[in-house]
């Protein structure tokens, strides 16, 4: 069961079978249709992500804008959302790597605002990005389903509870000590719902075993004018 009262405090919740095997099983194959040019790959080759797979992949959109993942962001937030991104990530024997602690800070945007809070406007890969203000952030929500098991030894996200509630300075991040840190196993098929703001990291896997995640990003919140998701 969802608490939205516990993801405000704690800055994440993992839900054990949110989702139905039928609905898994569609991301599974629009995922598996996926072209070799769509993923980033690593020097040896080796493919491990697909940034802004909802841009990407036909058929994934209309599953994530319409459907039980956004309602689990619906349930949350409490009102209705909007698409923001859709991040695959793949790590496999070929492409396993550790990701440092760091608040998910940038994303995909269209248009532009002179409004305050808007800030490091970027491009990337041809596509435009922004740092959020705070009260943004607190509008949106990291729907990360599992498609492959994830045990503490196979990368599984560690987090730092309530780190969510403001943005940190990469300094900040750096003194977290390492007792904060809380790590956080999934299974096949779970759901874990974060706010972007919630420091995490996730060490290289131990295990030779695929373990792939789909992390998708909604808000609530309405945008200055001028502005709009991708």
């Amino acid at each position: 069961m969802i608490s939205a009262t516990d993801i405000d405090r704690e800055g994440y919740q993992i839900l054990t079978a949110p989702l139905s095997r039928d609905t898994l099983l569609q991301i599974e194959d629009v995922l598996g249709s996926a072209r070799d040019e769509s993923f980033r790959q690593r020097r040896n080759g080796s493919r491990y992500a697909i940034r802004n797979a909802h841009l990407l992949l036909p058929g994934l959109r209309s599953l994530l804008e319409a459907g039980a993942i956004r309602e689990l962001a619906c349930d949350v937030l409490e009102q209705p959302v909007t698409l923001v991104s859709a991040t695959l990530f793949d790590k496999q024997p070929g492409a396993n790597w550790f990701v440092p602690p760091h608040q998910d800070l940038q994303t995909p945007i269209q248009g532009r605002t002179e409004a305050p809070g808007w800030i490091n406007w970027s491009v990337k890969a041809g596509q435009q990005y922004a740092e959020p203000p705070l009260e943004v952030f607190r509008q949106m929500l990291a729907v990360r389903v599992h498609l492959d098991e994830c045990p503490g030894e196979n990368g599984a996200l560690e987090v730092v509870p309530g780190s969510h509630r403001m943005r940190l300075s990469e300094e900040d991040v750096s003194l977290i000590p390492e007792r904060a840190f809380r790590l956080c196993p999934v299974d096949v098929g779970e759901v874990m719902l974060m706010n972007p703001l919630l420091v995490h990291r996730s060490r290289s896997s131990r295990l030779p075993k695929r373990r792939r995640v789909l992390h998708v990003v909604y808000s609530a919140a309405v945008l200055p004018q001028g502005i709009e998701w991708t």
